[in-house]
């Protein structure tokens, strides 16, 4: 299982999509080819990964960081690190700071980075989002490209899956916040950039 290439999967990840799903992909062209980018998406449901992942990775290497219960199987731990996963632990307090130090020397070397700032699949569900994604923007001035993913949540029932680029912001502090605060406004500004992506 070890010796299965990340672009080799995800080559046939994609044909899949294209296939039974309908796959329609809008906007590829607006992901920068080189330097440190972080890609955010909204969570919908589990074939956003690999769908997501397929579409980014014929333009540039990327790596996503990922929920650790995905690596507790070793032979699939194995795989994913080859891949350049990172595992996160959601449930630890404060954020997972390994996950976030190797996403930031990732970003610093001028490599590509894809997560789901939500933490989990959303399931109707309105969640308030992390607040990783804007402290790896601040900590490497990676500028931060949004995508929204339609309909994942009926992959299964071969519902049409649409995955649509927007636009790049950069990390931009209000100097009255603190840390924090001004790291959760731009985690919410992120994600209304997100959802004002439309399907057409």
């Amino acid at each position: 299982m070890a010796g299965i290439s990340l672009r080799s999967f995800l080559f046939s990840a994609h044909a899949f999509f294209r296939v039974f799903n309908r796959m329609e992909v809008k906007g590829q062209d607006r992901i920068p080819v080189s330097g440190p980018l972080i890609i955010v998406a909204n969570h919908v449901g589990n074939a956003d990964p690999p769908a997501l992942m397929s579409c980014i990775v014929p333009v540039r290497p990327a790596a996503m960081m990922t929920k650790k219960e995905l690596f507790a199987f070793p032979p699939l731990g194995r795989l994913f690190r080859s891949w350049g996963g990172i595992p996160v632990d959601r449930r630890r307090e404060g954020g997972d700071l390994g996950a976030l130090r190797e996403g930031i020397d990732l970003l610093k070397n001028g490599g590509c980075l894809v997560l789901f700032p939500e933490g989990t699949r959303a399931r109707g569900r309105q969640l308030k989002p992390k607040l990783g994604v804007a402290m790896l923007a601040h900590k490497t001035g990676a500028p931060v490209l949004s995508v929204r993913i339609f309909n994942t949540e009926n992959f299964s029932k071969l519902g049409k899956i649409t995955i649509k680029f927007g636009n790049i912001r950069s990390y931009d502090s209000t100097a009255a916040l603190d840390r924090k605060e001004a790291y959760a406004e731009f985690s919410q500004i992120i994600m209304s950039d997100i959802f004002a992506i439309t399907e057409e």
